[in-house]
């Protein structure tokens, strides 16, 4: 992964940096609480952090307001590509992710 990692961009890493401290962040609370829960908690925080992230880009509550539906559909349809890459993932590494015997 090192050879990969020297190829990345400063931006790139920082986006795979926080992709891992997020999901060593699930996982310990994983450890604690139904991983249901977790994934809703996830869930949650990734729409209520989105939603900051946008009202702070805009120019104006009008600017966000008329901007809503645009960004749910652009953010819906994002996160439906990474859900289902993801999920071909796993089904392609089920053995490997989880030691399906």
């Amino acid at each position: 992964m090192t050879d990969k990692n020297d190829k990345l961009s400063v931006e790139e890493q920082q986006f795979w940096n926080t992709v891992d401290s997020f999901l060593d962040s699930a996982n310990n609370q994983a450890q604690e609480c139904d991983p249901g829960i977790v994934a809703s908690a996830v869930m949650y925080a990734a729409a209520r952090y989105c939603a900051f992230n946008l009202a702070c880009l805009s120019e104006s509550r009008k600017d966000f307001l008329e901007d809503t539906q645009q960004s749910i559909n652009h953010l819906t349809d994002e996160f439906k590509k990474l859900l289902e890459e993801n999920m071909e993932d796993y089904g392609e590494n089920f053995k490997v992710y989880l030691k399906d015997e």
